[in-house]
């Protein structure tokens, strides 16, 4: 049977993650361990913490939702093998773990990179990102053109997300109230997917183009464009541009279903679920977020 594999990205993280892996599971152990040695301290203190202040920063969460969701990927594909992959933001990056398109200490590395510079552009450039429940694609996008924000993900048909400068944000929302659209404050710690991450995109860039890619063993659909891919020099443009641009998850969902409608989604918590079944009520997803799930 074929089965899409997709992983979550940034948001999906929770307190204690990866603790009862870690508990029960010796290739579980042995990843974690090695990901404190080559990132240099030690990630499991912040995710194994039942407080979520620091796991929720950027430059922990993203590796950590990567190094649970790489686990969680490598103990089921005794199961299932993919016979494509996507994931929405960051987890394209697991997704490129799960294709091989990497080993696992390259891909930690990128996704570390990555974390630290969109880190220090939330810090340069102070941002937020809203969701707006309702609306069509076009009059968001004439909103965030006279706003100066820009729209970040297409989730589904009725939830996009815009972001921005907290002006433009508050500027947009105002607009979009009063034309009768629902926007919900989303809590995250910087403007991704826009503009404001464009300064990210050298140490990104440079990570990527000296890492060892590999022929991916399936395709990949990438968030930037919703196109299933498996030319190497392609996936890491996608990668790199993906950084600034939106996330094409309504396309790319609408790509994988040609291939199945069996969706796997692996990440700590189940996020992406909801959101597929806004777009297409028939598709089939199992959830794989912890230990006792596998």
């Amino acid at each position: 049977m074929k089965n899409c594999f997709i992983f979550s990205g940034q948001g999906s993280h929770r307190p204690g993650m990866s603790a009862n892996l870690y508990q029960n599971s010796n290739l579980a152990k042995e990843r974690i361990e090695l990901s404190n040695k080559i990132l240099g301290y030690s990630i499991s203190d912040i995710m194994f913490s039942s407080d979520e202040e620091k796991l929720r920063k950027t430059q922990y969460a993203q590796v950590a939702i990567f190094i649970h969701s790489t686990i969680i990927f490598d103990i089921l594909n005794d199961k299932f093998n993919p016979s494509i992959v996507a994931g929405h933001s960051l987890g394209e990056f697991s997704a490129l773990y799960a294709n091989k398109s990497y080993d696992f200490e390259a891909g930690l590395k990128i996704v570390s990179v990555r974390a630290k510079a969109m880190a220090e552009c939330e810090k340069q450039n102070v941002g937020k990102m809203s969701a707006v429940i309702g609306s069509s694609h076009t009059l968001i996008k004439k909103i965030c053109e006279k706003t100066d924000c820009q729209i970040a993900n297409i989730n589904s048909e009725s939830q996009i997300v815009i972001s921005g400068s907290d002006n433009s944000i508050f500027l947009a929302t105002q607009m979009l109230k009063e034309l009768g659209s629902k926007v919900i404050p989303l809590k995250v710690s910087g403007a991704f997917h826009s503009k404001l991450m464009s300064e990210a995109k050298p140490a990104l860039l440079n990570a990527i183009n000296t890492s060892t890619f590999n022929k991916p063993v399936c395709p990949i659909v990438s968030n930037y464009d919703g196109i299933a891919r498996n030319d190497k020099d392609e996936i890491k443009n996608a990668l790199i541009q993906q950084i600034d641009n939106p996330v094409l998850w309504l396309k790319s969902v609408n790509t994988l279903k040609e291939i199945s409608s069996s969706f796997i989604e692996i990440g700590p918590k189940k996020v992406l679920g909801n959101i597929i079944k806004k777009i297409d009520d028939s598709l089939i997803i199992t959830n794989y977020n912890c230990y006792s799930d596998l």
